[in-house]
């Protein structure tokens, strides 16, 4: 019978190589190196990683799934879906900036491991779209109520986070001032798009403080840090 693989055991050992690759370097550090490290036998560690791109799976996974549950967080209680995106933009900026380093490796980890690009950006498809689902959602919904001027909310969120995948590369590789970039997307295309009216027949508080993701964590539970409620700009 096949030895069952572990994935909460899988996700801790993950985190471990990370930072041993992050102290002797990407460039420099071997399968054998990993499981010394990590107090493995080398079979043990094939297991759960048969490569550094198997590594680089579960890293970039982790790092997914915390950037979910951190925004997912940062948005409950927020009322008028602009305020959602500006602070889904904001969220993710001081997300990805407190652990820099690790986005640093994980384009070098990359690199070497030889991920197949696609499969790479599936995955990160498949985690982010319940968030954007979500998003896309309560944009419709202001544009029903004309709380939202008329655009396609599909497309709107799809350019916000766009804009905010390249606003943290270009952060990485050309020292872009990311702050800069959201004020921009900010006063150019979100805020014209806000309107005050609310047409339909009452609001609805549950869609206001549910959270974006209720399994951002993987256990079906809800993120649990509420958010006072943004004060709307004039």
């Amino acid at each position: 019978m096949a030895r069952k693989m572990d994935l909460t055991r899988r996700a801790e050992l993950a985190a471990r190589a990370f930072e041993a690759i992050r102290a002797r370097g990407v460039h420099r550090i071997t399968m054998s190196d990993l499981a010394a490290d990590l107090g493995l036998k080398r079979p043990t560690l094939y297991f759960y990683f048969p490569d550094l791109a198997a590594v680089f799976d579960a890293a970039l996974e982790g790092t997914h799934r915390g950037w979910v549950e951190h925004v997912s967080a940062r948005l409950i209680g927020v009322d008028h879906p602009i305020d959602l995106l500006i602070e889904l933009a904001r969220a993710t900026v001081g997300f990805h900036q407190v652990q820099r380093d690790r986005i640093v490796l994980l384009f070098q980890l990359w690199s070497v491991g030889g991920n197949d690009p696609e499969q790479v950006i599936s995955r990160g498809r498949a985690l982010a779209g319940p968030l954007r689902a979500y998003l896309i959602e309560r944009l419709a919904d202001g544009l029903a109520r004309g709380r939202v001027a008329d655009c396609d909310p599909a497309a709107i969120v799809d350019l916000v986070l766009t804009v905010l995948d390249g606003a943290l590369v270009s952060e990485v590789t050309r020292a872009a001032a990311v702050s800069t970039i959201i004020d921009e997307l900010e006063r150019r295309v979100l805020e014209p798009l806000r309107r005050d009216r609310d047409e339909g027949a009452h609001h609805d508080q549950a869609a206001v403080d549910r959270p974006a993701v209720r399994d951002a964590g993987g256990d079906g539970a809800p993120a649990r840090r509420p958010l006072a409620r943004r004060r709307r700009r004039r």
